[in-house]
């Protein structure tokens, strides 16, 4: 990873962002068996604000880089966050680690379609063969464990999640520097603090929260520096960015190892190999 990285420094945050976010998944999956998927997002929503400010007020000493440059993008991007939050965690109650990463496979797909006309990037041939790269390697390390379409709605509400999640980033990368990346990171959470949190009994879960609920928020906030930081970037295209996705799915195979016990097969290995390749050539094509 660290190879890689070092073609083009913006890969490396990229990647240590995507290992970190599989690492939140996993957590988030952990914890739906005590708490409601709503509880989970009202604390991360508040972790992700509450760091993002006392991070800008340890380095600078001042809020000002927080303030709302254009509330409309702010609002819309919020929006994004709201729905595509709120669709993941939903999905992750009926869907295994392995499910949700297969259908997760499919992010870079649907950034591109909607990066393409918005952005108006135009994707390499060596971007497209890596993306096949990567999908057949992940078609490997979910064949095991695939279970079907039969509970078809969760599966619904996870590409419904991927879409939004895709507009999310688009925006953020159409922003570019007019808005500071701290204020990107404090706004983005804002209608889903709002949201849970007149729907869930605060109460209640003040009295049940755990450190592991926080520590899924803190795997996140640290993922949301490295991805968001990246989009910004001139150096990177969306597309591209999109496409490393695939390593958030040998992570979450190792997690899944680790944390639930599931040994991967040969043809989960192979997959791990694809997808290794799939990245080289990614980070290869963009430095």
């Amino acid at each position: 990873m660290f190879a890689v990285a070092s073609m083009n420094p913006m890969i490396g945050w990229i990647l240590l962002g995507y290992f970190l976010l599989a690492g939140n998944i996993a957590a988030e999956k952990w914890l739906l068996a005590s708490y409601d998927f709503k509880e989970i997002n009202f604390i991360t929503a508040a972790v992700i604000m509450g760091l993002t400010a006392f991070q800008e007020f340890a380095q600078h000493r001042s809020f000002d880089r927080l303030k709302p440059v254009h509330w409309p993008s702010l609002l819309l991007l919020s929006f994004c966050t709201l729905i595509a939050w709120n669709c993941y965690l939903y999905s992750l109650l009926g869907l295994s680690l392995f499910e949700f990463g297969a259908i997760g496979l499919l992010s870079p797909m649907v950034m591109a379609c909607l990066a393409i006309p918005i952005l108006r990037e135009r994707p390499s041939r060596w971007l497209w063969f890596a993306l096949l790269l990567g999908l057949t390697g992940g078609f490997f390390l979910v064949k095991g464990d695939w279970n079907g379409l039969g509970e078809w709605h969760y599966h619904a509400v996870m590409f419904l999640a991927l879409v939004f999640a895709s507009l999310r980033w688009i925006l953020v990368k159409s922003f570019g520097d007019r808005i500071l990346l701290p204020a990107l990171i404090f706004w983005e959470p804002l209608l889903v603090l709002i949201t849970t949190g007149m729907i869930i009994d605060l109460s209640t879960l003040w009295d049940k929260a755990t450190l592991g609920l926080f520590s899924a928020a803190l795997l996140l906030f640290l993922s949301r520096q490295c991805l968001v930081r990246s989009y910004q970037s001139k150096q990177t295209k969306a597309t591209s960015i999109s496409s490393l996705v695939y390593t958030k799915l040998g992570w979450a195979m190792l997690f899944g190892f680790l944390i639930w016990g599931t040994v991967p097969s040969w043809l989960e290995w192979l997959g791990i190999g694809l997808i290794i390749l799939s990245s080289w050539l990614i980070a290869r094509r963009s430095s």
